[in-house]
């Protein structure tokens, strides 16, 4: 698109010839290129064809009306502003307003002055470059958001990474811990052997630490690859949008365990109630970082001075949705917090490791990838309430 203020292409549509004529001389001598038509319809093929910047209108024509020609023109131009300068001798307030309703910007009365003529020539394109620099900056800002969104999707993602590892750690290090006792173990009872000392007490007391470091080790390695499993499943979900059929209580078992590290320093409490056979095919990704960013916003924001705080989850079936309350029982918040909760980047704690997406990547993942809608309920001193409704099959929805 051409954001030249000096040089730009002026389509102008007049049945008459006389007029074409005149307007055409008069806008090549400003220095701008010229497209013409003598009828609607051919205005409206122009427009598809050369993309002129600015269009000076006869309303009325044959085959076709300027006022037609103008509603089928800014449907071809869609989001880019091309403005429409109407050239008539009507001045009724009827004609008016069907002008401007069929996307018309301005008029020009015959016959034509030149100096408003040009005057109104600049004016719309200072205006049509205007539109198009704020426009570009729009879309920069959209697609920043959008970048800054999936930065916050990934660095949730990554913090369940560090956390599983770090769980992964413990059960893993007992492991190693007990063998390696049990390894020192073997090495002195194969000496007692090795040197004929080795007697039935030593060899009974061997095979009892053996059981214990070998019933440890198993434990640990069960926890441990149970944790693996869990993350496994939550990460691939998180981090593909397609979806699938779950079991919702399982799941959001799965889901709760991978937040063990953000809870167990915490005296805090999830309860969970859902019917065991209750299934939902949708994309648990986003379901998975939904949860995920209830219970983060709960613990940093929620349960801010508190050392006991609860959470309740219910999933229950109503028709063909599946019905999500998620309340917590923290500090709540003011209905001016909550008028801006879905907001990006709004947060009550600036500077302070909070980058205000949390809840806006709820509001996109429910209405977006479930399909669903959200609503928010609070007041200050008594918690939180999400009502989340989404389709039970994504198929259908």
């Amino acid at each position: 698109m051409s954001l030249d203020t000096d040089k730009i292409t002026i389509l102008i549509a007049d049945d008459n010839d006389t007029d074409r004529l005149l307007l055409s001389t008069f806008v090549t001598k400003l220095g701008h290129q010229v497209v013409l038509a003598r009828d609607g319809q051919e205005a409206v093929d122009r427009y598809e064809q050369e993309r002129p910047h600015i269009i000076l209108l006869d309303a009325l024509m044959p085959k076709m009306t300027g006022f037609d020609a103008a509603l089928n023109i800014k449907k071809i131009a869609g989001a880019t502003f091309v403005p429409i300068i109407f050239l008539t001798s009507l001045s009724d307030a009827e004609s008016l307003v069907k002008g401007l309703r069929a996307g018309g910007d301005d008029f020009l009365t015959k016959p034509y002055n030149h100096l408003i003529l040009k005057a109104k020539i600049d004016a719309f394109n200072r205006m049509r470059v205007n539109h198009h620099r704020l426009q570009q900056a729009l879309e920069d800002l959209e697609q920043s958001q959008t970048r800054l969104v999936e930065r916050e999707k990934m660095a949730s993602l990554g913090e369940l990474v560090a956390g599983v590892a770090h769980e992964i750690n413990t059960p893993i290090g007992v492991g190693v811990t007990a063998i390696s006792y049990l390894s020192s173990e073997l090495s002195v009872l194969q000496k007692k052997y090795t040197e004929g000392l080795l007697t039935e007490p030593d060899l009974q007391e061997f095979l009892g630490l053996a059981q214990k470091s070998v019933g440890i080790t198993q434990t640990n390695l069960k926890r441990a690859a149970s944790l693996v499993n869990n993350f496994k499943q939550v990460a691939v979900d998180q981090s593909n949008n397609k979806a699938c059929v779950i079991y919702l209580k399982r799941y959001m078992e799965d889901v709760i365990l991978s937040l063990h590290p953000q809870l167990k320093m915490t005296n805090h409490k999830i309860v969970v109630d859902c019917s065991t056979a209750l299934t939902c095919n949708c994309d648990a990704g986003a379901l998975s970082q939904v949860v995920s960013n209830l219970v983060t916003n709960s613990i940093t924001h929620g349960f801010e001075g508190m050392k006991e705080g609860c959470i309740n989850m219910a999933f229950s079936q109503e028709n063909e949705n599946i019905k999500f309350t998620y309340k917590d029982n923290g500090v709540g918040m003011s209905q001016a917090q909550l008028s801006k909760i879905f907001e990006p980047f709004f947060t009550t704690k600036r500077g302070q490791g909070a980058c205000g997406l949390g809840a806006h990547i709820i509001y996109n993942q429910v209405n977006q990838n479930l399909g669903g809608q959200v609503n928010v309920s609070s007041e200050e001193g008594k918690g939180v309430l999400y009502e989340i409704e989404f389709p039970q099959n994504s198929s259908l929805s």
